[in-house]
């Protein structure tokens, strides 16, 4: 009985010892989150989070977070209408760090507000069906195109790609509006509503928001009822995506960021090896025996490949108590698990803010412009790695290409997909830059009056050639002697809006008073 005896003492000492080892490996830390501005109140309300840990902030400002690994994290603060802020923290195995971070009122308001088009309402007042998710909150990894920051992050919101680097997204609010027409939303990019009508705009064969740099993007909000409509009209039927970019943050900041990544197909269709292949026909079509060769090949392999990418980010800014700016530049290089797919984008960003007379206006100016360079896997490539035959060769120095495909002319042969990868030829580019200056006076001899003027552009071009030479087995047995299509488009869109805004409580009565009223101008050609 003795040695069990000991046993269970064994056991009691080191489950009793165990907790105490697990918090002596973490740690705790607390802190104040104060308005950067003036004397530097504190922030209620404010979310702080550090890894998975999260805690509000107290009506004094504070927090404290406990049960923290050790280790090396950074330490983030945001509230709506503040600029997020946040600060490294390396924390000891049982150690308690103090960190206060001080954040940065947004020239919008000090409240907590949701942007919805002409004008700024507080979340709580909200009654339409808005969305708004922060940087914070976006998707991350290999991120192209801005919709997939939002992915399954938004109620009755679907973002929808084709698998393909940089390729079109089908983003559906609602579901599908229309058997016949568009049911893509209106995307509004700083106040600058984009493309001609909902979607867009203009692309050279990829998503035309391919532009956009999601390094750039602040928050991203979604308005998903019929109230959007008479915000930005007919355009706003499918709903609108507001777009916002990032601005300055206080003294001078520089970011950079990198990231390299790779891609490979999991799982290809099953196809019939040579000698399988062989059997088959042999037993199906034995007239066709002889038309057999003796190489083993796999023409899927030939045609997928792992795929790599990288992306480099650069941006400087900067903010006073009266000024606020950015410059930012990008690029980005995404190849596709078919061979010949590859996306490229340079980008650069300016936003600048500026208050004069006392605060009571507000300058405001954004640019983005980018290249994007697309390569495209030539039509027929995938179809015809499934169709060609597993005992014929890739190569052969007796035709006029080097590459095998099977005699005669014959309607039903398949090309051979690594002789299209090679000798055919799809690639696009598309320049595309968007630029708005907005102002907004507070009229002095009424309080809560505001005057506000946009002016805003979005100019795109967009080059694509298609060009299949006559040598190709594909064109020769169809007679079209080779092809070559070009295609040159371009774009421009230019608004002009100016517009009056009364906001003030009622005086001596609960509630408050908000009246909008205004005019805007559009060409597109």
């Amino acid at each position: 009985m003795r040695p069990r005896q000991y046993l269970l003492g064994a056991l009691l000492a080191i489950l009793w010892m165990a907790p105490a080892r697990a918090d002596a490996q973490t740690g705790t830390i607390r802190g104040r989150v104060t308005n950067q501005a003036g004397p530097g109140g504190p922030i209620a309300g404010a979310m702080v989070s550090y890894g998975s840990h999260r805690a509000q902030t107290d009506a004094d400002g504070r927090f404290i977070l406990t049960g923290i690994p050790a280790g090396t994290d950074t330490l983030r603060a945001r509230l709506i209408g503040y600029t997020p802020a946040g600060r490294t923290v390396t924390l000891g195995a049982g150690q308690t760090v103090d960190a206060d971070i001080a954040l940065i009122a947004q020239a919008l308001s000090l409240a907590e507000i949701v942007v919805t088009g002409y004008g700024e309402q507080r979340a709580g007042n909200i009654t339409g069906a808005v969305t708004q998710v922060s940087s914070e909150d976006f998707n991350t990894g290999r991120i192209i195109s801005p919709e997939e920051l939002i992915r399954s992050k938004v109620p009755g919101v679907q973002v929808v790609d084709n698998n393909e680097p940089g390729g079109g997204f089908s983003v559906r609010i609602r579901g599908a509006t229309s058997i016949n027409a568009s049911s893509e939303p209106l995307f509004v990019i700083d106040g600058v509503p984009v493309g001609a009508g909902a979607g867009g705009g203009l692309s050279a064969g990829r998503n035309p928001l391919n532009f956009l740099n999601p390094n750039d993007i602040e928050s991203i909000t979604v308005l998903r009822d019929a109230s959007a409509s008479a915000i930005y009209g007919a355009n706003a039927a499918n709903g609108v995506v507001l777009i916002k970019t990032k601005s300055g943050r206080q003294g001078t900041q520089f970011e950079y960021s990198s990231s390299v990544s790779s891609s490979h197909v999991t799982k290809l269709p099953s196809m019939l090896n040579a000698t399988q292949f062989r059997a088959a026909v042999t037993q199906y079509a034995p007239q066709n025996v002889l038309q057999l060769l003796n190489s083993t090949t796999d023409w899927f392999s030939q045609v997928d490949r792992t795929a790599f990418g990288q992306e480099h980010n650069l941006a400087v800014s900067g903010a006073t108590d009266n000024t606020n700016w950015r410059l930012s530049g990008g690029f980005l290089n995404q190849d596709g698990i078919i061979k010949g797919t590859t996306t490229e984008r340079v980008s650069i960003g300016v936003n600048f803010q500026q208050r004069l007379l006392k605060d009571r206006l507000d300058v405001r100016a954004n640019l983005l412009g980018a290249r994007n360079k697309d390569l495209f896997t030539p039509g027929g490539v995938l179809s015809n790695a499934a169709q060609m035959g597993p005992t014929q060769p890739i190569l052969d120095p007796t035709t006029r290409t080097g590459y095998y495909d099977w005699p005669g002319n014959s309607i039903q042969s398949p090309d051979n997909p690594v002789a299209l990868l090679n000798l055919a030829t799809d690639r696009g580019i598309t320049y595309r830059s968007i630029g708005s200056v907005q102002a907004g006076y507070r009229l002095p001899f009424l309080e809560g009056l505001r005057i506000n003027g946009d002016l805003a552009y979005d100019v795109t071009r967009t080059d694509r050639q298609t060009f299949f030479p006559s040598v190709l087995h594909g064109q020769t047995k169809n007679g079209n002697g080779g092809s070559d299509y070009r295609a040159n488009q371009s774009q421009s869109n230019t608004t002009a809006t100016t517009y009056l805004n009364y906001s003030a409580p009622f005086k001596g009565l609960p509630g408050s008073i908000d009246v909008t009223g205004g005019y805007s101008y559009g060409w597109s050609h």
